[in-house]
């Protein structure tokens, strides 16, 4: 018999640790009714809303197990602006912006708002202007909960066809890798698992050029194995 997921039951545990009813939840997620009963894994368009309708859970525990439960300073929009002293490559780590595989929310990326802490890029990323979290599947080359670093693509006609971006509308924030089509991108995941009717479980998807608010080339990405642990950096 197939049991429920693992990030479901984890999900399930901060409800009950919230004293959050499944119906309180459902209606004011916006996730479909009776999701969290189904033996079967949950989207990544639904973990996005789920931490965006929890703002204190761990993202870290909630894919992984790993960590505590909360995480260890309650989400901030008004703080104030860091203060630090610049040296070699030294980028803001939004620890509260993400992006993942399918959509989610858009959060502020101005740099006087929801900075975790300034990070030293050294040489691995030369030019990365800033570094957000990544969750999902859709993208082989980055494991769930990494740290991906970016360059902002501020000149449209310097995108180079057929590499990762991670590009910001009004509506969502996807990585995805990148085709040209007139008027609008072809944002292409490279996951290229099927359902059992052979449909991409991840399919490609056109977003208008007119619709792109950011733009940022991925440069590539950090894993932490635990908390306070070593850092393994991948280009």
């Amino acid at each position: 018999m197939q049991e429920i997921s693992p990030i479901k039951n984890r999900i399930l545990q901060y409800l009950d640790n919230k004293g959050i009813t499944k119906y309180k939840f459902y209606v004011d997620s916006g996730i479909t009714r009776g999701v969290l009963d189904k033996k079967s894994g949950i989207s990544e368009d639904n973990i996005a809303k789920f931490i965006a309708y929890e703002p204190e859970i761990n993202p870290e525990w909630l894919l992984t197990g790993k960590g505590e439960m909360f995480r260890s300073e309650k989400l901030n929009l008004n703080q104030p602006e860091i203060d630090y002293q610049p040296n070699k490559n030294v980028i803001p780590l939004y620890e509260d912006v993400h992006t993942v595989g399918g959509s989610n929310i858009v959060a502020n990326m101005n740099p006087s708002q929801q900075i975790s802490e300034y990070i030293d890029a050294g040489d691995w990323f030369p030019g990365a202007t800033a570094a957000i979290r990544h969750y999902g599947d859709s993208m082989v080359e980055y494991p769930s909960g990494c740290i991906l670093a970016l360059k902002e693509v501020k000149d449209r006609n310097l995108i180079v066809w057929g590499r990762i971006y991670c590009v910001e509308t009004s509506e969502y924030r996807v990585t995805k890798r990148l085709y040209d089509d007139g008027d609008a991108i072809t944002a292409c995941s490279t996951n290229q698992e099927v359902y059992k009717n052979q449909k991409l479980i991840h399919p490609p998807f056109s977003i208008p050029k007119k619709s792109i608010i950011r733009l940022f080339m991925v440069l590539g990405y950090v894993v932490k194995e635990y908390s306070n642990g070593p850092v393994f950096i991948s280009k």
